[in-house]
């Protein structure tokens, strides 16, 4: 078995503190990242319902895309949840009536009363 030299002990230790570090660096990021995430789901979402009169024209698909915001991905569930609020069985709305909608929001409403 050959004695490695100086150099070659020298070269050695940097290769494995290069190692360390980029392992170290993986670590670190995956941390900072992971609870960053974990920050932005735990946001709390606030629901809002808002009263709506139903116009000529409109069906339960516009008036989704009128209500519905990033939150909210799901279409058929968003019309599922109206139809569910206003008691509704099938997909005809009568213009001229109201009906209930639920929306969400990460932004607190504040309300001030007169």
């Amino acid at each position: 078995m050959r004695k490695s030299s100086k150099a070659e002990i020298i070269v050695r230790n940097r290769k494995i503190m290069l190692f360390a570090g980029i392992i170290l660096t993986i670590v670190l990021a995956f941390i900072f990242y992971s609870n960053r995430a974990v920050a932005e789901n735990s946001r709390p979402v606030y629901t809002y319902y808002t009263s709506y009169e139903i116009q000529p024209g409109d069906t339960l698909w516009t008036i989704a895309d009128q209500f519905m915001n990033a939150e909210t991905s799901d279409k058929t569930a968003f019309i599922d949840n109206i139809k569910t609020l206003n008691h509704i069985s099938g997909d005809n709305i009568t213009a001229g009536k109201y009906i209930v909608i639920e929306y969400s929001s990460y932004d607190k409403l504040l309300r001030y009363f007169i």
